[in-house]
């Protein structure tokens, strides 16, 4: 429960701070282990043009990621 709650205050940091990228973004792969990462970093419907897509976001294959 701590960690959750590390995690969205410092997503909510790095936005407020205008960071390019979520907290935790790791070099060749997805920012976002799975939605509820992305939506604490306040990313939702995220194209698969996006730097913020990956597959594993996009549950039934149409191309978004994290759907609200």
């Amino acid at each position: 429960m701590i960690y959750r709650a590390l995690l969205v205050a410092s997503a909510a940091g790095a936005i407020a701070l205008g960071a390019a990228a979520p907290v935790g973004a790791q070099p060749g792969s997805t920012p976002f282990v799975n939605c509820s990462a992305a939506r604490a970093a306040g990313y939702e419907d995220i194209p698969s043009s996006s730097q913020y897509y990956g597959p594993h976001l996009d549950r039934d294959n149409d191309g978004i990621g994290c759907e609200s």
